[in-house]
């Protein structure tokens, strides 16, 4: 009997795994995943959204010195 582990890292806070026995039982777990990831972007672009309200992010000091 084999099992197959999945692992799939969504940055450096956020992963998740996935174990069957078979990659039929592997495509079901993932079901949804669209309905995940649709979620995901957009708690990330309400985020944004908040940290950077002129939608676009403040000059680093060292793009501030290359001016």
């Amino acid at each position: 009997m084999a099992r197959m582990s999945l692992k799939i890292s969504l940055g450096p806070l956020v992963s998740f795994s996935v174990e069957g026995e078979n990659c039929r039982e592997l495509a079901a777990a993932l079901e949804g995943f669209d309905h995940l990831n649709k979620t995901i972007d957009a708690m990330c672009s309400d985020l944004a959204e908040r940290v950077y309200p002129d939608g676009v992010p403040p000059k680093t000091e060292q793009e501030e010195g290359a001016s």
